[in-house]
């Protein structure tokens, strides 16, 4: 139409604010603001950005690409709020998790002052299935289907309805994974799914457990979010042409993936929000001649360091995010359960612990007067 202002929108939704940039495409003019987050439906509050974003364009605006950072993947890993879990492996591999790496974190010197961490899922939620292959993919034993259906059955009658499944060398050949993934849906239709072979197809068990499991965690949680924002998106028809903008999201390695992908690769955008603020510091950083920099990004449920060299934040497919390794390409960047909404609380020891639980934005600290009674970061 002509004469319409033609915006891109990006929007940054975290555990307690949703920061919105709207860039006009002909004149490079900038508008930002923000509004609480709405952890009860986090869609919410994206579209209440965009709504004060358009407010203060006025009318006569078409949105022509909405661009979006979340740490909704983040914070329900940081604060396990992520459900029960479930995880099918080879026979004879059901403690994997439990033998991890063997690995004592630095500081605890002897392992005997070492308590392992509570694992992704528990030993008793784990189940096998016969079936073997080699390391070339070629199989040794078929898959036991009885075993399947059973496993399946098993995570039905008990409520289990989110599962990981790893099964040994099925990076060389996934036939089993995928045979598997299928007895799962016709035994347990209710039940999302995450096999190994779609999330990480590369050696090393333990770690394409892990990350097969946080994709799992998430993945309901992710589909709900996008979905939400896809059919509010729909509804709104802000388009040039009344219908559905381009809906985007940042990745981990600084990338961007479209709404409908993201369902299927949750994983993904676990470091989403994050890996959009260290890009962001070292575009700052650059233009004001700096091309070595600590990036700090300090949000209400975690805080985020990078490192920018030669003006580009570093890439690992080593990170983690909370205790949860993930072997997917991510911008480098540690991140602590310690925000501006962290609650502090005293350890049955008497030493001072600040997160991962957070006020969020509903109630939010005490200062905000909304109902918050714990005392966090920001009151203190």
């Amino acid at each position: 139409m002509a004469g319409q202002r033609r915006v891109r929108i990006g929007i940054d939704t975290g555990g307690t604010f949703t920061d919105v940039v709207a860039l006009d495409e002909d004149t490079g003019a900038l508008w930002a603001t923000k509004t609480p987050s709405t952890p009860a439906d986090p869609s919410a509050g994206f579209m209440d950005g965009v709504a004060k974003a358009l407010d203060l364009l006025g009318p006569g605006t078409a949105v022509t690409a909405l661009s979006h950072g979340t740490t909704v993947a983040t914070n329900l890993l940081l604060e396990g709020a992520t459900g029960p879990l479930g995880f099918i492996t080879t026979e004879g591999y059901e403690f994997i998790l439990e033998i991890a790496r063997q690995a004592v974190p630095d500081g605890y010197g002897n392992s005997y002052f070492w308590v392992k961490p509570e694992r992704i899922v528990p030993a008793d939620l784990v189940r096998t299935v016969g079936g073997r292959l080699d390391h070339t993919g070629a199989e040794i034993r078929p898959l036991d289907e009885k075993q399947a259906a059973e496993a399946a059955r098993w995570f039905r009658d008990r409520g289990i309805d989110t599962i990981g499944v790893c099964l040994l060398h099925s990076y060389a050949d996934p036939a089993h994974e995928v045979r598997l993934r299928e007895i799962l849906r016709a035994e347990h239709p209710a039940a999302t799914v995450s096999i190994s072979s779609d999330v990480l197809r590369e050696y090393r068990e333990y770690e394409r457990s892990m990350t097969t499991l946080v994709d799992a965690a998430v993945k309901p949680g992710v589909a709900r979010y996008i979905g939400g924002i896809a059919e509010r998106l729909e509804e709104a028809a802000l388009g040039p042409g009344g219908g559905r903008p381009p809906f985007l999201v940042m990745k981990s390695n600084g990338g961007v993936l479209s709404a409908e992908e993201v369902v299927n690769q949750p994983i993904s955008t676990v470091m989403s929000g994050p890996a959009a603020g260290a890009l962001g510091a070292a575009l700052l950083a650059g233009r004001a001649g700096y091309d070595r920099v600590l990036t700090l990004d300090g949000g209400g449920t975690s805080t985020d360091v990078s490192v920018v060299l030669d003006g580009e934040p570093g890439l690992t497919t080593e990170g983690s995010v909370g205790r949860h390794p993930s072997k997917i390409p991510m911008i480098d960047v540690v991140t602590v359960g310690a925000g501006g909404g962290s609650i502090a609380r005293v350890s049955p020891e008497g030493a001072l612990k600040v997160g991962p639980a957070s006020a969020g934005a509903d109630p939010g600290p005490v200062c905000y007067g909304k109902g918050g009674a714990e005392p966090t970061v920001t009151d203190a």
